[in-house]
């Protein structure tokens, strides 16, 4: 072999491994998510979810996690509760969603959840205008800061944070039309999935039916993580909606 044959072999061959290891991390969907799965070292979440972000197959699994809340929504069905008027809402930061839906067909699956779990800084139930007091109680503040109101209630000092660097809330409304005992079992379970340590949330929620009498804690957790999951599906299938000060008024005057 002649000399500079074995040289050009030398010089070409890291540029060909290189391209060899972007075609393969291309194929696997990955492209555009190595820099965000290397640089997660540590969450708040829950050792369940956590697990949920290590593999895909891990990932793929929460659509098992289903039985779960076929369970829960099964008796609670059956108690013919008449006031169905109640539903859940989460509250995200736009500034780490960046428009998720629109990035998500060019991500890998975990990223896409990664990152919609990490927005996620309040998990509520209510109905009517509930979600929409917590944005009222926090224009107040504008003009007035008050820092023991905001120190205890780190929501409240979140949602300033956002609208003062001139963003919006994302808000997130799913499983309607169930009842208070249902609301706050769910609300309870994507809390302990979350955990309290990520969440602004300062109670951890009650738990009715089978998720109190039957579940174990790590099921009801399981619970959680399928109700995330279903609420990333809705949220990644529509536009972002950002909630300011005065969209949040005329909502209320709306529903009023």
């Amino acid at each position: 072999m002649s000399k500079f044959l074995l040289t050009s072999i030398v010089t070409c061959w890291p540029l060909q491994l290189q391209k060899l290891g972007s075609n393969f991390i291309h194929f696997r969907g990955a492209k555009y998510s190595l820099g965000t799965i290397a640089s997660r070292r540590y969450t708040n979440f829950s050792p369940e979810l956590e697990q949920t972000l290590q593999s895909e197959n891990n990932y793929q699994s929460i659509k098992k996690l289903s039985k779960y809340a076929a369970h829960h929504i099964k008796w609670h069905r059956e108690q013919g509760n008449s006031d169905l008027q109640y539903f859940n809402y989460l509250l995200l930061d736009p500034r780490v969603t960046n428009k998720l839906a629109n990035r998500a067909p060019g991500m890998h699956c975990i990223d896409v959840w990664f990152t919609f779990l990490s927005a996620i800084f309040y998990v509520g139930k209510g109905k009517g205008i509930r979600p929409f007091v917590h944005f009222l109680q926090a224009e107040k503040l504008l003009g007035t800061p008050d820092s023991i109101k905001q120190a205890k209630d780190p929501k409240l000092a979140l949602i300033l944070s956002i609208w003062e660097q001139k963003r919006g809330i994302l808000l997130i409304r799913g499983f309607r039309g169930i009842s208070s005992a249902d609301a706050q079992t769910r609300e309870a379970s994507m809390i302990n999935a979350l955990g309290m340590n990520h969440l602004t949330n300062r109670r951890v929620g009650v738990f009715f039916g089978p998720a109190k009498n039957k579940y174990t804690p790590t099921q009801r957790k399981l619970l959680g993580i399928a109700l995330l999951y279903k609420l990333m599906s809705k949220f990644i299938a529509k536009e972002e909606r950002e909630i300011y000060p005065q969209i949040c008024v005329d909502s209320v005057a709306k529903a009023a």
